[in-house]
């Protein structure tokens, strides 16, 4: 159904629109902010702590099926309580963003942007959460939703990507300023910004209003009853009817599973896909190895493998890869593999890319290759790594959720997401920061 595709896409970009957006305005931020070049591997940091999040969800779905047994009506409504409240507080973070993202304090002598990075913290707690609990909310509808609800999930980076296109770059120039003090004259670089089409806080605004309508449609996901009878929900049908058998005596017999609604035949369990365990946990593996390139370390290495090539092409490439996911995930609607041999050449391309801007990034802020041709290669490496990375998760998500793994697979699919994401945003801060791998450069 149409519209109930629609609702999925509404309520997807709620996954990741608000790190997404503020993702997108870090070639603005680390000019105005006094973390400089050193804001992204905070940013990954404080997003790989929220892992809380994730993790006490998982524990408290344990615990509540360890002392009431597996009642599915109970995890239902934990689940629902729970995605209402990250959505809510997604929204509240991005309003309180809007006015305070420029507040500074001292810390030990340093000073910090304290107020963004505290929120910063509260939206990746909701995102990280819509890991474990988007996914095994998808797995009560019929497996077509999947595709739609990454297409939302993709758009939670084209949506800020297009706002950000049309803010404008943020381009500056050093002008040098001479100054009289103390009788001596000096002269001194300031940096001139170009004027935005809108400014920061209107495109924090903007967000707000995407979060309030993924609240919307998730509501409408949840109680209208023209999406119930696009449910699937073969444990409750189990624990109250059970198994219909249909075919004849010369074929073999089937089990064909009825909504507890209609009546009528949703999905045969004998078709599903068997998955066994080394194939599953290869698949868990690939999840988080992706994960940890894509959501942890390459982040925080990003800005290092594109401003040494200026501050249009960072800008530019921070765009144009977050604008790559949701293209990819739009060939779900076309193309689906199944095959584990696709797989494994899309994670050689992730592998790849990721070695490229990798070895760029360690010669920051001299890269070996210079030039036009040089920086447009970089910004297609990108877009390269971000859309394989996007549809690599489209086709394990697909696989996993139309396999007999079910609700517990997808639950284990989000949990190796995070852990990969956590391990990727440990070792960048211990490169960036510990170490000092990767250089940066004075803007002027």
């Amino acid at each position: 159904m149409f519209t109930v595709s629609l609702l999925f896409m509404v309520f997807g970009w709620s996954s990741w629109i608000d790190v997404n957006g503020l993702w997108v305005e870090l070639s603005l931020l680390v000019q105005r902010l006094p973390e400089g070049w050193n804001l992204p591997t905070y940013i990954t940091v404080i997003i790989q702590t929220a892992n809380i999040g994730p993790l006490l969800y998982t524990i408290s779905v344990f615990l509540l099926k360890k002392s009431q047994g597996d009642t599915r009506t109970q995890s239902n409504g934990l689940e629902t309580a729970v995605i209402f409240i990250i959505i809510v507080i997604g929204a509240l973070s991005t309003l309180f963003l809007s006015f305070f993202w420029s507040t500074t304090s001292y810390i030990g002598g340093v000073e910090h942007s304290t107020v963004l990075l505290s929120l910063v913290f509260l939206l990746s707690l909701v995102d990280c959460t819509s890991s474990v609990t988007f996914l095994p909310f998808l797995a009560h509808f019929k497996p077509a939703y999947m595709t739609a609800f990454y297409v939302g999930e993709g758009m939670s980076g084209l949506l800020p990507t297009a706002i950000a296109f049309i803010q404008g770059s943020g381009e500056y120039t050093c002008v040098l300023v001479n100054s009289t003090e103390n009788g001596t004259d000096n002269s001194n670089l300031h940096l001139k910004y170009d004027d935005l089409l809108f400014t920061l806080q209107d495109f924090f605004l903007m967000l707000f209003i995407m979060l309030i309508m993924s609240l919307v449609a998730f509501a409408v996901l949840r109680y209208s009853q023209f999406c119930k009878d696009e449910r699937v929900d073969r444990l409750q049908y189990r624990q109250i009817v059970g198994y219909h058998k249909t075919g004849n005596s010369s074929e073999p017999q089937r089990e064909t599973v009825y909504s507890d609604d209609s009546f009528a035949p949703i999905v045969s369990h004998l078709d599903q896909n068997s998955l066994s365990f080394p194939k599953f946990y290869a698949l868990l593996s690939i999840m988080a190895f992706i994960c940890a390139l894509s959501n942890g370390f390459l982040l925080s290495v990003q800005i290092y493998s594109l401003l040494p090539y200026g501050q249009t092409y960072y800008s530019v490439g921070l765009k144009l890869a977050a604008l790559s996911n949701p293209l990819c995930c739009f060939l779900g609607f076309f193309i689906m593999s199944k095959s584990f041999v696709v797989i494994g050449v899309l994670t050689s391309i992730v592998a790849a890319s990721a070695a490229y801007i990798i070895v760029v990034a360690s010669f920051s802020p001299v890269p070996p290759l210079q030039g036009q041709v040089a920086a447009v290669a970089m910004v297609l490496v990108w877009m390269l790594f971000a859309g394989t990375v996007a549809y690599l998760r489209l086709l394990i998500s697909n696989l996993v959720k139309q396999s007999d793994r079910g609700h517990s697979g997808l639950l284990w699919l989000g949990i190796f997401t995070q852990i990969g994401s956590l391990v990727g945003a440990i070792l960048a801060l211990l490169l960036t920061t510990v170490f000092q791998l990767f250089n940066s450069a004075s803007q002027c």
